[in-house]
């Protein structure tokens, strides 16, 4: 009886290990594919946890749970889970509130066009139709008049990366494609910290644009 009882215990033991095993793994695959901002299919995570600690389907939501706390705890990072046309994804995205979006997009070019898209769909308080924002970005002087590459860069990169929303509206000939806030943006960018910027452009200050004051304010109030 007390040989079966060690048994059973080394067993628990060797289990409870295997899932400390699987859970550094979950958060070291995690973390290297933060880098690429491109949602994490929960397939893929399930099919490496699989293949390298033969994790479980059913120990896969613990060890998403207890990933999630080592990712806040060392890395400042949390899994938030997406919207996706085909199965379960997520997108890596940063704990605290940034003081800009430096620590999220490293090109200089490309943290720009990412600022200065997010405030122009901001400011005018709902989707931006894309020949207008291709024409503010060019009054800005951020992106020439034909410049595909920097087009692509908001049409796909900042879209895969969830910063930005891509979509088409209406039909017909009234169908155009529009810009909106993507959830990463949501999740991450603080609209105060947009405000405030172009308060500081424009020398006002930031309740001068009440609706826009009003909604920041109250994000700001409701973390």
């Amino acid at each position: 009886m007390m040989s079966q009882r060690r048994g059973n215990r080394s067993t628990a033991e060797e289990s409870e290990a295997n899932l400390d095993d699987a859970i550094k793994e979950c958060v070291r695959f995690i973390v290297c594919r933060e880098g690429s901002k491109i949602p994490i299919k929960r397939a893929e995570i399930v099919k490496h946890l699989n293949t390298t600690c033969q994790t479980l389907a059913n120990q896969v939501n613990t060890v998403l749970v207890e990933a999630n706390k080592t990712l806040k705890r060392v890395y400042g990072y949390k899994l938030v889970q997406v919207e996706a046309k085909s199965g379960i994804q997520y997108i890596v995205v940063l704990t605290e509130e940034c003081d800009s979006v430096q620590s999220n997009v490293n090109d200089p070019l490309q943290r720009k066009l990412l600022v200065a898209a997010l405030t122009h769909i901001y400011m005018s308080g709902g989707p931006v139709k894309e020949d207008d924002m291709w024409k503010f970005l060019s009054e800005a002087g951020l992106l020439e008049e034909n410049d595909h590459v920097g087009r692509k860069i908001l049409t796909h990169t900042f879209t895969r990366q969830m910063y930005l929303k891509y979509s088409k509206i209406g039909e017909g000939e009234l169908a155009r494609n529009v810009f909106e806030w993507g959830q990463r943006a949501l999740e991450e960018v603080p609209k105060l910290f947009l405000l405030n910027k172009m308060a500081q452009a424009f020398e006002k200050s930031p309740d001068f644009w009440c609706e826009q004051y009003k909604e920041a304010t109250e994000e700001v109030n409701s973390t």
